[in-house]
């Protein structure tokens, strides 16, 4: 018998039919109890016999998937019969073969090749979006397995994306719990938290409202500025007469990034970004990637690190396979000085939403963190995969900055006192030499 009594709140997304499911939930609203113990009755009533069942729970990192899930599910497993569990895998087998192991959404790469019967992403908005693309997606389609996507908002990513679409799709269960709304946390309590939470916390953490940005949030703020503005929109076009620039984060095949990007005028227009994956992992594939498109390109601007004078192979590989004007940006004494630039710049910033999309999402996440060193506390921004497209961006700034990009609006305007006025107006009279 199963050691599970489910919330009555989660029990429409326990009985549900529909194959994929999306669940915003406030903190200590139980999602996770709710959706381990949906793992489990669906292994434990699985009655396939080969190949094996396989059951995933994935969370950001090891560490959130063992202190979050492992002891909870040890727990309840405990009163079945002939359950195996392993402790270094985090790995429990049911008495009719069923495995349900927790996994690592930082080490995606070694779920590569599996099949998954079922998975439940955890905090999904702090995942790599290319662990679901590339990797978890393709292995539910062996058996066409499910998926349930869980998280409390952290600003409008790919969670809130994801959120929006599954509304309007009837193949997709969804569900909200806001704390004022689902009666989990005591009144008294929840007033009490209230009272001692910023407002933009409160309503983030436990209104469930996507338009906050996590904590530390660097971008969030002129991100949502810029929404409101629609300077992030699909009405964002390529200008065919000028030329495209690309700023590029390189390192691991999976974690390289490039935006591509004009300046018209005042505005610097963001036409789209790119994400390394398993089909463009080298710098020969890059170039090619590049290019594909229709652009006019003017120059390519690395990272300081990529430079051939330090060693790399990036900047003259890049050269070899085809790129010209592959140019390093000088190295920045602190990684805010390129974060500021770009701060600074952001109300001439536009983006063209469907195609810079993976970039917004990074963007939205790209968050600092305090950490001190006995005698000083300061932010740090937090290298994560969302770093890796925030990096990308602010080379960009870092660029025009070093003078390396023609940015006029940042060209001195020549003063009229009225010489052309004067000169055409002589001419029409037919005086000569006006």
């Amino acid at each position: 018998m199963l050691r599970a009594r489910p919330r009555k709140q989660f029990r429409p997304f326990l009985e549900r039919t529909q194959r994929w499911a999306c669940l915003v939930c406030h903190r200590r609203a139980g999602k996770t109890v709710a959706c381990i113990q949906d793992l489990l009755q669906k292994a434990h009533t699985d009655t396939r016999v080969n190949p094996p069942r396989r059951y995933a729970y994935i969370a950001p990192t090891r560490d959130q998937s063992k202190d979050i899930a492992w002891a909870m599910l040890k727990r309840f497993v405990s009163d079945l019969p002939n359950v195996k569990v392993n402790e270094q895998d985090l790995m429990v087998t049911l008495s009719n073969g069923a495995m349900i192991r927790l996994y690592s959404g930082d080490s995606y790469e070694r779920m590569r090749g599996l099949y998954f019967d079922y998975v439940v992403l955890d905090e999904y908005a702090n995942l790599d979006p290319q662990a679901w693309l590339a990797v978890i997606r393709p292995a539910l389609a062996d058996y066409q397995g499910r998926a349930t996507f869980i998280g409390t908002p952290a600003g409008r990513n790919g969670f809130w994306r994801l959120w929006k679409e599954a509304l309007d799709d009837p193949e997709w269960f969804t569900m909200i719990l806001r704390s004022s709304e689902s009666g989990l946390i005591p009144p008294e309590e929840l007033e009490s938290i209230k009272a001692g939470t910023p407002e933009r916390v409160f309503a983030q953490e436990f209104e469930c409202n996507f338009s906050v940005g996590r904590a530390g949030s660097i971008y969030s703020r002129v991100l949502e500025d810029a929404r409101i503005q629609t300077r992030i929109s699909n009405n964002i076009l390529w200008h065919k007469e000028s030329p495209v620039y690309s700023s590029w984060d390189v390192g691991a095949p999976l974690n390289v990034r490039v935006w591509l990007w004009q300046i018209l005028g005042d505005r610097i227009v963001f036409l789209e970004s790119l994400f390394g994956d398993a089909d463009c992992s080298t710098p020969a594939d890059w170039v090619k990637r590049l290019l594909d498109r229709p652009y006019r390109y003017a120059s390519h601007f690395l990272p300081h690190d990529a430079a051939a004078i330090n060693g790399s192979l990036w900047q003259p590989n890049l050269q070899t396979a085809g790129l010209t004007n592959v140019v390093a940006v000088q190295r920045q004494n602190s990684v805010w000085d390129g974060i500021n630039l770009a701060l600074d710049a952001f109300p001439r910033v536009s983006f063209k939403e469907d195609t810079c999309q993976l970039g917004l999402d990074a963007l939205d996440l790209y968050h600092s963190k305090e950490e001190s060193d006995g005698i000083t506390i300061k932010q740090v921004p937090v290298h994560d995969h969302s770093s890796h497209a925030s990096d990308a961006f602010s080379i960009a700034f870092q660029a025009i900055k070093a003078g390396l990009v023609i940015d006029r609006s940042q060209m001195p305007t020549r003063v009229n006192y009225g010489y052309q006025v004067k000169r055409a107006t002589h001419a029409k009279m037919g005086f000569k030499g006006a």
